[in-house]
């Protein structure tokens, strides 16, 4: 499988770095679902492109 690049916005970051402080979870299979699926999806579909740009 190839490399895959996302970005996450300022909103992601926090909650991802929140995530990482609590150790919880619950909260970061949500966060994967919610936040990171997607956008892996979205990428799968529309192809490689620029990691700056979705």
């Amino acid at each position: 499988m190839s490399k895959l690049f996302i970005s996450l916005d300022q909103k992601e970051q926090t909650m991802l770095e929140r995530i990482c402080l609590d150790k919880d979870p619950q909260e970061a299979l949500e966060f994967i679902v919610e936040y990171i699926i997607p956008k892996v999806d979205k990428k799968k579909k529309g192809g490689m492109k620029h990691p700056d740009l979705d």
